[in-house]
């Protein structure tokens, strides 16, 4: 995978204002989202958002972090936080691998439209680790 110049700048701005150096960058329109250690989105965060929303505030986009994970079940689930997922299954569907992602009812609910934001970012994001071709929720 490459990184474009402006996520390698992003990515300097994220550990400098973090403390957390990204495992990866993407930049999607709108949207930023950095890939970090599962143990340290935490910290990546900081208390109440603090340090998403500077990092919102200098670039002027949206801002995820995601919990990398080595085992693509545990990274979706990641990806949903913090809805409550009952199963992630991966499978093979003619041909090309289909994640299925089982979500409890009232955190589908909860997440409302932020749901078709995270399913995007989990699409992107199980192509270009795990070589999943489509995520459903269900």
């Amino acid at each position: 995978m490459r990184l474009t110049t402006e996520e390698i700048r992003l990515m300097a701005a994220f550990q400098s204002i973090t403390g957390v150096y990204p495992r990866d960058c993407i930049v999607d329109g709108n949207l930023v989202i950095f890939v970090v250690d599962e143990r340290n989105v935490g910290k990546a965060v900081g208390k109440n958002g603090v340090n998403i929303k500077k990092i919102a505030a200098i670039t002027g986009k949206s801002i995820e972090v995601v919990g990398y994970a080595h085992e693509p079940t545990q990274f979706l689930k990641n990806v949903f936080h913090p809805a409550h997922i009952l199963a992630v299954s991966v499978v093979d569907k003619n041909g090309s691998r289909v994640a299925r992602v089982h979500v409890d009812k009232e955190s589908a609910r909860i997440l409302g439209g932020r749901l078709e934001r995270r399913l995007r970012i989990a699409r992107m994001l199980a192509k270009r680790y795990f070589k999943i071709d489509n995520v459903v929720v269900m």
